[in-house]
């Protein structure tokens, strides 16, 4: 039975008829945000630096692990952020491997005294490898596996590399208390087939995300006491798939706590007896004046329970000023940073 379930994901993974990838996604987007929405790039009020770590299905043999590298910077005259994203996906057992190098640029202005709007692109490389020589076929299989040198498929290029241009753009409105953004995603379609003759192009992605933030005690001169709660919302949709995600945060000085679900159940379904119900994740977090990390773990609440072992992740960043001590006249995004 082990051996059929490595067939059938080697047959999806080589199929060369209408190859459709999904984008690799995060439970802590908003510790991501060039990978949220391009629009984000330079929002904060400090340069800063960002790491995202993702293990997703770990009770699953040649699990799906990702990992983001951004960073990025405002320029406070010309009114414009610039950074760069990096990133790397791997899933299954043949190495199929996805590398994203992407600047992105953004433009700030302010549409009242108090609320901002943002405009960003993001144009970049996409890189994508597989390893044939990883993967079992189905004559292996029956010629009692790769045991024997006659039991084992020759390819002749077992390892094929497809490079090609992507392009994503994305806009913010905001304020103090509230922002709301909209980003779409391989605007370019452009074709990432391994095989010349062949055609697949990669969907285009688009992401809906919005929230809200309020004081819930100012706390006076012990900033201990300070307590603040975060409603935020974000919808995605790739193919013939998508999401919706939405929870909370609680923050307590340099302390935060987040509860999310993923899933439209009762709205969608993909197939009969499979709703749309994937997980609820806990998130745990520390802010400082400069460092702020976060963990959050899946919990599986679809009939994957009990198999995936849900889904790690970790965040990391770090921002080269005390944004408490640096002044600015800009209107700020107060969307949870880790």
């Amino acid at each position: 039975m082990y051996k059929i379930h490595i067939l059938i994901i080697s047959l999806f993974v080589l199929s060369k008829i209408n190859m459709k990838a999904q984008d690799m996604h995060f439970t802590q987007f908003y510790s991501s945000p060039l990978y949220l929405n391009p629009a984000f790039t330079g929002a904060n009020v400090c340069s800063r630096v960002s790491f995202t770590y993702r293990n997703q299905w770990p009770g699953i043999k040649t699990t799906y692990k990702s990992y983001l590298l951004s960073a990025d910077h405002y320029l406070d005259k010309q009114k414009v952020g610039v950074g760069l994203l990096c990133g790397v996906d791997e899933a299954g057992s043949g190495d199929l491997r996805t590398t994203i190098i992407t600047p992105s640029i953004a433009y700030e202005t302010k549409v009242s005294r108090f609320t901002g709007i943002r405009f960003g692109v993001q144009p970049g490389a996409v890189i994508k490898s597989v390893n044939y020589n990883k993967l079992i076929f189905g004559d292996q299989i029956a010629r009692s596996g790769n045991s024997s040198p006659s039991s084992i498929t020759t390819i002749e290029n077992p390892a094929l590399t497809k490079a090609f241009f992507d392009m994503s753009a994305g806009a913010l409105i905001y304020n103090s208390k509230f922002w709301g953004g909209v980003s779409v995603w391989h605007i370019t379609r452009p074709n990432e087939s391994f095989f010349e003759m062949e055609d697949a192009r990669l969907p285009i992605k688009y992401s809906v995300h919005a929230g809200t933030k309020f004081i819930i005690d100012e706390g006076g001169k012990d900033e201990f006491q300070k307590k603040s709660m975060s409603f935020a919302c974000h919808y995605r949709g790739q193919n013939e798939f998508d999401q919706f995600d939405i929870g909370l945060y609680y923050s307590q000085y340099i302390f935060n706590l987040g509860l999310w679900y993923r899933g439209i159940p009762g709205l969608k379904s993909y197939k009969p007896g499979y709703s749309n119900n994937d997980a609820i994740s806990v998130i745990i977090g520390v802010q400082a004046e400069r460092f702020n990390m976060g963990y959050s773990y899946d919990v599986t609440v679809s009939k994957l329970f009990g198999l995936t072992k849900g889904a790690h992740e970790l965040t990391i960043a770090y921002q080269f000023c005390n944004p408490k001590r640096k002044r600015t006249s800009r209107v700020l995004i107060s969307c949870p940073k880790f």
